[in-house]
């Protein structure tokens, strides 16, 4: 006689292990038995890029930041990019390019970088990857299985060409450091200003309205946490020490 199940007179059912919940994004018509491995995603955590560097060499990096009050399991998010802009609007060159295994902090960030960054940089890396943006290659932070973008570095369309204008600085994503301000609480999928709805982008027009402050390439002062305090001088400089004069005129020399 052939093999049966046990009280029966039929051979045993196919057992496959996998997530049977069907509202899961994970979920297996497939499987037979649940295994536990069900994801519920819910709301996308509060998340935003709070630093890039696209530096000389490879000394590139995005830094993540934790808004939330409460640790963050990174598993259910990814970076998404495309390379010189994106061929197709609407569509990224590598959906979920970058995944991740690590849970950050309240507080805290997350740094992804290139394997061959400077030791300042290595330092206050987390993970690697080897295709960071040269300055014109979208990168978003993603929600995976949904694709809701949380935050995004340039501009899904046309190769910009070096790279994309920020605050007023042109080709700032190319061979610059940008830092989010600190009166930035939450990401912004929205790089340029939407006339359509009267949003503001993230990069902004000028230094005022950006989200972001542009320093020179090769800064990494702020790379491992975030946020960070801004002051500026007369002269308009970050953190200088440029001063007025007794005629009121700003000496940007004073320092010297």
């Amino acid at each position: 006689l052939d093999t049966v199940c046990w009280e029966s007179c039929d051979a045993c059912p196919e057992q496959i292990f996998g997530c049977t919940d069907s509202d899961a994004p994970n979920y297996d018509e497939n499987a037979t038995d649940d295994d536990g491995s069900c994801i519920e995603l819910g709301e996308p955590a509060n998340l935003f890029f709070s630093e890039y560097a696209e530096g000389s060499s490879n000394n590139k990096y995005l830094e993540i930041y934790n808004a939330t009050d409460g640790d963050v399991d990174l598993s259910t998010y990814s970076l998404s990019s495309c390379s010189n802009g994106c061929n197709v609007v609407g569509e990224w060159d590598y959906a979920d390019n970058v995944t991740f295994n690590a849970t950050v902090a309240a507080g805290d960030v997350y740094v992804v970088c290139h394997g061959s960054a400077s030791d300042e940089i290595a330092a206050e890396c987390d993970q690697t990857f080897t295709y960071l943006s040269n300055g014109d290659d979208v990168f978003a932070l993603t929600q995976l299985y949904t694709g809701i973008v949380l935050d995004v570095i340039g501009l899904v369309g046309d190769d910009p060409g070096s790279g994309w204008e920020v605050a007023g600085v042109s080709n700032a994503t190319k061979d610059h450091t940008l830092v989010r301000k600190s009166e930035v609480t939450s990401g912004n999928p929205l790089w340029l200003d939407n006339p359509d709805t009267s949003e503001q982008g993230s990069a902004g027009d000028d230094a005022d309205d950006s989200e972001w402050v542009v320093f020179d390439q090769n800064t990494w002062d702020y790379l491992g946490s975030h946020p960070h305090a801004f002051s500026y001088d007369c002269a308009g400089t970050i953190n200088g020490d440029a001063a007025t004069d007794e005629c009121g005129t700003c000496d940007s020399d004073a320092s010297n």
